[in-house]
């Protein structure tokens, strides 16, 4: 019984620090849309900071890759294929400090492209070679949609990143609100 009491203590404590937290939640939703409305008054500026963070986040993962290959203890073949993979992902991200900001949208679209096709194709031979009839045709139309914005994003990178800054504001300023509204409700539960 005991126990029962120190569980619902801890909770009980845990709900309280996130109620008092919801003047942090309400800064953290109206970054959010200010970031959200940012990336639609200037895409191209957005554009540039999504490949500089996704620069840094390969040059990162690679070099981790790389001494996850060198000094763990697997197989020679995932060996050379964990050096292999961390020594593109420093080599692309490098691409994305060097690069004019015109190359960096190409080379990010290239990526993004790239991205989609193979989540797209997965998706639709998973949608196609499932066994069972649940989610079937939903991973079948996920996979065509992945397919075609990876065409898309391939073959036209600067429409497609301004379609995709588009849509990537367009969801932050979404978050943000739902953000904003959790912020008061966790206000209202904290006084109740």
């Amino acid at each position: 019984m005991s126990s029962e009491v120190s569980a619902n203590d801890s909770i009980t404590k845990s709900v309280d620090s996130v109620g008092k937290s919801w003047l942090l939640v309400l800064l953290l939703g109206l970054l959010t849309i200010g970031a959200g409305v940012a990336s639609l008054n200037h895409p191209g500026q957005a554009y540039h900071t999504v490949a500089v963070l996704l620069g840094v986040w390969l040059v990162v993962s690679g070099a981790v890759s790389i001494g996850r290959g060198l000094v763990s203890g697997i197989d020679g073949g995932m060996r050379v294929l964990l050096i292999l993979s961390g020594l593109v992902s420093l080599f692309l991200g490098g691409m994305f400090f060097r690069e004019s900001s015109i190359g960096e949208v190409a080379l990010l679209s290239l990526y993004i492209g790239i991205t989609f096709l193979f989540r797209g194709v997965i998706e639709l031979v998973a949608g196609v070679t499932g066994n069972s009839d649940s989610g079937r045709g939903w991973a079948i139309f996920m996979g065509i949609i992945g397919i075609i914005a990876g065409f898309y994003m391939i073959n036209h990178p600067f429409g497609g990143a301004l379609i995709w800054m588009t849509t990537v504001g367009w969801f932050l300023i979404f978050f943000g609100v739902v953000e904003v509204f959790g912020s008061f409700k966790l206000r209202s539960a904290s006084k109740a």
